[in-house]
């Protein structure tokens, strides 16, 4: 008989709960600031990074991320890394567009 392996999961202080929601409300008013504001080009730049910093507070902290074993950390690597790919392809699409190859 295989010995049961348990997982001891710790449940977050309510002050590091309320300091990570306190970090997304933050980044939501920075969201909302970007925009509003005129930055150009740069607008879709900083709207991303915004948004993946928020993602990936979201992911360790509510997510267990920070608690979890190194397949998961594995999974989500590959899982960004293949979204990285998508974003790259779409990208050289879009900026291939005006060559005229075809």
């Amino acid at each position: 008989m295989h010995a049961v392996e348990q997982h001891i999961h710790t449940l977050p202080t309510r002050g590091s709960t309320f300091t990570v929601f306190a970090v997304l409300a933050g980044l939501a008013l920075l969201a909302l600031f970007i925009g509003f504001s005129d930055l150009g080009p740069l607008k879709v730049v900083a709207s991303l990074g915004c948004a993946s910093v928020q993602a990936g507070v979201l992911a360790y902290f509510f997510m267990d991320l920070k608690q979890s074993d190194k397949l998961t950390w594995l999974c989500v690597a590959s899982a960004l890394f293949f979204t990285g790919l998508q974003f790259l392809f779409t990208l050289t699409d879009y900026l291939t567009r005006h060559l005229g190859v075809l």
